[in-house]
């Protein structure tokens, strides 16, 4: 059985009536609400259609059955009801608020928890004290809570029409796509639906995809409902996918007017929605304010806010009868600046009317007017509705007061969509798109260009090959360009800078590829020297002179007893890296070895596959060779590992003055400093470089290195110890330092040589300290470094 609330009830006092009661509301109404930059509970997301109720204040649904008593806010859970999840996913919910039993006209607010700045989500009984509907969007609370506060003694029921994911990577449907505005069904013309009225109990059911823009595959719609009474009976529409269950949703209209209600609606798989209508006999006309795609198929994110963009009564006067004023939205009330990818706004439009009847229509300025209406208001009322609206490419908005007489207006900010800019990547010349060259520069300028970003904490992360070379700060204010360091390799270079937001996900990717080098026409330098004394498990590599091996270069190496170093091998390698440690047991003591090494791959612009052969050289095993150290050559100082900011070696080694290095092992992890700190940012080491500037080493970083370039924490940080050079990068907080490690005998004889390169942010961060560490490598090798330095250093 349905409940009261949808029962027939006539209107229980005059037009009049309501008027007086209205306009003794103007005084105290619509106070503005300041705003308020968002916490990390109100990061933007994609939308999830879901349904359910969450809160009727008079069936003990969501933990209450008395009414909302004036003036108190309560705490309504959210997550793990209604399909919402409960595993930190849901950023923002949308809801249809439906407050019933009405003393007195009234606010409805809105906000996640007590730190927060309220949102208004809509004004009641403003008509003869009927129920009234209307959607709203709020920030959910990092407890997956909400709260309201309705300023008289109400009942009050929340239905969920969906919810925005906290943050971009989240499951999801899709992001939103927005539009102008286009009526597609109206009941009075038999435009999208049947010339017909519905009556009570009746369905009108709609072809949404293929008009209005909205493609076939979206997964939902935004849509005005507007419903058109001539009956003293309130009534009840619910919007649903046609052919699912119908929710318990409703959509409240008055009797004897004109009510206006935004609705977000799944739709079906062939692009249709149901309406549903009860309780009375309306007409119906339905507007289009824009869709979200299907999943993975891009579009804007939302991001909860609040803030006033204007209130007439303040601001430039009543708007006249027909009277059109453009507003400036992007920038004002916590909405990002325009360029920032910011192309659409929620808003709560109120209008304070007191010279007859009409409607209020919002659309982007500088575009054609569209035929919908945002809002219906009667004489002596203050109605509101929640509308979606694209901005201009100015930022603004224009509201035309389709009315004859004067009215004044309120627009509230509930959230706004952004569709973050990928930032733009180039480099000098000639090094554009596509481009071969077959020598390696030492390193080549990249300057990276980003919009301002649509909130604070944005950063860009510049990657060559998905080893990172810097990381850039963004202004949600202005435009940045910062010209970065990019040390090549050899073979295709995938240049990518990555828009990151505060949380570290990826929102949008440039790339850029560049060729550098020809192998195969160079000489192909091996080492060790030939004729060496080798330990029992040596380490062989060869190297292209002037030049490096790109991806799908492979490297096999021979170790024979014969001269020509093919034949009758006494162990070979798998094809793989340049650099190879003959494994234990293959080799005798005092032998004499020959050894060759085979590079098969693409060389040059052509990348063409060419196989070529070293010639053979020798080495003699000897077990009383002792195994090899690693130098940092530029250093002769003592390390003493002072720093104790955080965590700290647990198994110290003495530490040689001759600054050659051996394993040291155990570094324990700091703890999280609070409950909601991410893992990749607890700091897994810290010390002091060479200038007594404290380095943090963070887990999401200190994995990448281990993982992928195969270096020990002892290595990244004696590079900044040790370094040959360190050297600011321009524009940004990072310092890029540069060390030569050497690989040598006991005999003191060099064996291997390589750099490492060690990128530092000494950005401010969130969790203490500064950024630290963003990348480690071994330029020009693509993927790990070789094992020699992580063996000999620790």
């Amino acid at each position: 059985m349905r409940s009261l609330l949808h029962a027939p009830r006539s209107r229980t006092r005059s037009i009049a009536a309501a008027t007086l009661g209205a306009l003794a509301l103007v005084g105290s109404l619509l106070v503005a609400t300041p705003a308020q930059a968002l916490n990390d509970t109100g990061t933007g997301g994609v939308f999830v259609p879901t349904t359910g109720r969450i809160l009727d204040t008079k069936n003990n649904i969501g933990g209450y059955s008395t009414p909302m008593p004036a003036k108190a806010w309560r705490t309504v859970q959210v997550t793990g009801t209604a399909g919402l999840p409960d595993d930190g996913t849901v950023g923002a919910v949308s809801v249809v608020a439906t407050v019933a039993d009405i003393p007195g006209q009234g606010q409805l607010f809105g906000r996640p928890d007590a730190d927060t700045s309220q949102t208004l989500m809509g004004i009641y009984g403003g008509e003869a004290k009927q129920n009234t509907s209307f959607s709203s969007v709020l920030a959910v609370s990092s407890d997956g809570t909400v709260q309201v506060y309705a300023e008289t003694s109400v009942r009050l029921i929340l239905d969920v029409q969906g919810y925005y994911t906290a943050n971009t990577d989240g499951t999801a449907p899709g992001g939103f796509v927005p539009s102008n505005g286009k009526r597609v069904a109206d009941s009075r013309s038999g435009t999208g639906i049947p010339k017909a009225q519905l009556t009570s109990g009746k369905s009108a059911t709609l072809q949404v995809t293929g008009t209005a823009g909205v493609p076939a595959g979206a997964s939902a719609v935004i849509v005005n409902l507007i419903a058109l009474n001539s009956t003293s009976s309130v009534g009840y529409l619910t919007p649903y996918a046609t052919g699912a269950t119908r929710p318990a949703n409703s959509f409240n209209y008055a009797g004897g007017v004109i009510t206006t209600m935004q609705a977000q609606v799944p739709l079906s798989a062939d692009g249709k929605i149901t309406i549903y209508n009860a309780n009375s006999t309306i007409d119906l006309a339905i507007d289009v304010q824009g869709y979200f795609t299907a999943a993975g198929k891009g579009g804007a994110v939302f991001t909860p806010g609040q803030g006033r963009i204007v209130d007439t009564r303040n601001t430039g006067g009543n708007l006249a009868g027909n009277e059109t004023r453009a507003y400036d939205v992007a920038g004002k009330a916590g909405v990002p600046v325009m360029g920032s990818g910011v192309n659409a706004v929620v808003l709560t439009l109120t209008s304070i009317a007191t010279n007859g009847g009409g409607w209020g229509r919002v659309w982007a300025n500088g575009t054609t007017e569209p035929d919908t209406a945002s809002l219906r208001y009667e004489d002596g009322t203050i109605r509101t509705n929640t509308i979606t609206v694209p901005l201009g490419a100015n930022g603004k908005i224009n509201l035309h007061n389709i009315g004859a007489g004067a009215t004044n207006f309120v627009i509230d900010i509930q959230g706004w969509y952004a569709n973050p800019q990928a930032p733009q990547l180039a480099c000098d010349a000639p090094y554009s798109p596509n481009s071969w060259t077959t020598t390696v520069p030492d390193a080549i300028n990249c300057t990276v260009t980003a919009a301002p970003t649509p909130e604070s904490g944005y950063t860009v992360d510049l990657t060559d090959n998905d080893v990172s070379m810097s990381e850039l700060e963004l202004s949600d204010t202005t435009s940045t360009s910062v010209t970065s360091l990019v040390v090549p390799f050899g073979g295709i270079n995938t240049l990518s800078a990555a828009l990151l937001d505060d949380d570290g996900n990826e929102l949008a990717t440039t790339s850029y590829q560049l060729g550098f080098g020809d192998w195969a026409t160079r000489e192909q330098q091996t080492t060790p020297a030939s004729g060496m004394t080798l330990t029992m498990t040596p380490t062989l590599s060869v190297q292209p002179t002037g030049d490096y091996y790109g991806d799908g270069d492979n490297v096999q190496f021979t170790v024979s007893e014969d001269p020509n170093g093919v034949s009758a091998p006494v162990v070979s390698s798998t094809e793989g890296a340049s650099d190879w440690d003959v494994p234990t047991g293959a080799l005798q003591d005092g032998h004499t070895y020959y050894w060759t090494a085979t590079i098969t791959g693409p060389s040059g612009p052509s990348q063409q596959n060419t196989t070529v052969t070293t010639a053979p050289s020798s080495f003699i095993v000897s077990a009383s060779e002792a195994e090899p150290t690693v130098t940092a050559v530029s250093d002769t100082d003592t390390d003493t590992d002072t720093d104790t900011d955080s965590a700290t070696p647990s198994d110290q080694t003495s530490v040689m003055t001759t600054a050659t290095y051996v394993r040291t092992t155990g570094y324990t992890v700091q703890l999280a400093k609070a409950k909601q700190q991410p893992h990749n940012t607890y700091i897994a080491s810290s010390w002091k470089d060479v200038n007594s500037k404290t380095v943090y080493l963070r887990n999401g970083a200190w994995f990448k290195i281990r993982d992928s370039h195969n270096l020990s924490i002892k290595a990244v940080r004696v590079s900044t110890q040790y370094p040959d050079s360190k050297k600011p990068e321009a524009g940004s907080p990072n310092y890029v330092y540069k060390a030569t490690f050497q690989e040598r005998s006991s005999r003191g004889r060099l064996i291997h040589q390589q750099v490492v390169r060690t990128i530092v942010s000494f950005r401010s961060y969130e969790w203490g300290g500064t950024k630290g560490v963003i990348s480690s490598y071994c330029p020009p090798i693509k993927g790990k470094c070789p094992s020699w330095i992580k063996e000999t250093v620790g």
